[in-house]
């Protein structure tokens, strides 16, 4: 019994880093689409700042502005495919938790039990064993 709750002990260590590494790529992907929304903005308030040169690079401006606005998009989708990894990570290691838990107490009442059932044996005996 000890053994298998060393066992789900160390599964649970891994999925705690795994949970953790899956939150953490969500926080990097968020500040990802933060980034590129601050790109976009600073070009747009660019584009609208009238003492810039007006039609020479708009078409480059509008072309930059477009091509983050499908990065954001990829990085969006990629966000909500992480967040539910993480959910997932999350969900397993609580399972484990759980188990690991279940088996503590088991191993706990598995062992009050012997315990009284070594107190039992030893009153039976009729040892001069005397209790408070």
């Amino acid at each position: 019994m000890k053994q298998r709750i060393r066992k789900i002990d160390r599964i649970l260590k891994v999925q705690e880093r795994l949970k953790q590494e899956a939150e953490l790529k969500v926080s990097l992907l968020e500040r990802e689409a933060a980034e590129l929304k601050t790109a976009q903005e600073m070009i747009i308030h660019s584009m609208n700042d009238h003492e810039t040169l007006h039609g020479l690079f708009v078409d480059v401006a509008a072309k930059r502005l477009q091509a983050l606005s499908t990065q954001e998009g990829h990085v969006e989708k990629a966000k909500i495919r992480q967040k539910a990894i993480a959910l997932e990570k999350a969900m397993q290691a609580k399972r484990t938790e759980k188990m690991l838990t279940n088996l503590r107490d088991q191993n706990r009442r598995e062992t009050e039990k012997k315990e009284l059932v070594s107190i039992l044996e030893t009153l039976a005996k009729g040892g001069s064993a005397s209790f408070p």
